[in-house]
């Protein structure tokens, strides 16, 4: 009924939409539900940064690093010039006098002028807005939702970070003395869509 040249284009037609629809299901397989949502990701970093020595040992606040974290929706990580408020004098060395492997890598981007480029751990999907600046200021506390960084000698996801688990403590009900009580609210926080999905 039809020509062969039109039976080929239709094949090809064909062809092309299922390649497509199967690239177009792997793409949002691995965007969807990748690996790197889960916890316990500890993706590799150019300077093994060790928050059990800052944050644990000399008890240096989030907020001096991550500054932006009660302004706004980004936490933040710091300019080098940040690490070297400390750094420029504090240079750790192993035992027969030469610096210590991560110090002298710090140095090298301080020097070149260079900055950090870290590889995100604790991200979202992109369809999400999450606010740091709405938790801190709610005196949630960090380790609420990254864990306890103090202890981390290499930074690793501590939960998944899906809806699911933000919903948990969004839906966890206010105590009996908060003043929101009186406003009517007795979710610790928004459960509608809009508050997180914009």
């Amino acid at each position: 009924m039809f020509t062969k040249k039109f039976d080929r284009r239709v094949y090809v037609a064909v062809a092309a939409l299922l390649l497509a629809g199967s690239l177009g299901m792997a793409f949002g397989s691995f965007v969807l539900w990748p690996s790197r949502r889960e916890a316990g990701y500890m993706p590799p970093q150019p300077i093994n940064y060790n928050h059990k020595i800052h944050a644990g040992d000399l008890k240096i606040e989030c907020l001096y690093c991550h500054s932006e974290a009660d302004k706004g929706p980004h936490a933040t990580v710091p300019a080098i010039s940040t690490c070297m408020n400390c750094h420029t004098e504090v240079q750790t060395k192993d035992g027969d006098g030469n610096l210590e492997k991560e110090t002298a890598k710090l140095l090298e981007f301080w020097e070149s002028k260079e900055p950090v480029r870290w590889n995100k751990v604790n991200v979202v999907a992109d369809f999400v807005y999450f606010d740091h600046s709405r938790h801190v200021n709610s005196d949630i506390a960090c380790q609420q939702c990254h864990g306890p960084v103090e202890t981390f000698e290499h930074m690793k996801r501590q939960f998944g970070l899906k809806m699911s688990w933000c919903l948990e403590c969004h839906k966890e009900p206010l105590a009996e003395d908060d003043p929101k009580r009186e406003l009517g609210r007795t979710p610790k926080a928004p459960i509608h869509c809009s508050a997180c999905h914009r």
